[in-house]
């Protein structure tokens, strides 16, 4: 049990330490020295999508109907059509 416990560690030790020089060239000197993004407050984002509300039941509803309505035509062509 301790050598599998040494060897997880060790593993997770040496995948942290892995260098990937091909990603380090890929990040222009623009972007090095470019500054940290803004971070905002989430509360006002909340608020406005609370605001929002949720979608419209009868929206939705209406969709519904609208797709069921072409799914029966649909079936109608289908249900006529010939099969040899």
């Amino acid at each position: 049990m301790r050598t599998l416990t040494l060897i997880t560690v060790l593993a997770l030790v040496a995948a942290c330490s892995i260098r990937a020089p091909e990603l380090d060239a890929s990040i222009t000197d623009q972007s090095r020295a470019a500054d940290w993004p803004e971070l905002v407050p989430l509360g006002p984002i909340l608020t406005r999508t609370e605001l929002a509300g949720p979608p419209r039941a009868e929206a939705a509803g209406r969709s519904l109907e609208w797709r069921a309505a072409d799914l029966r035509r649909r079936a109608a062509i289908l249900r006529r059509m010939q099969v040899n």
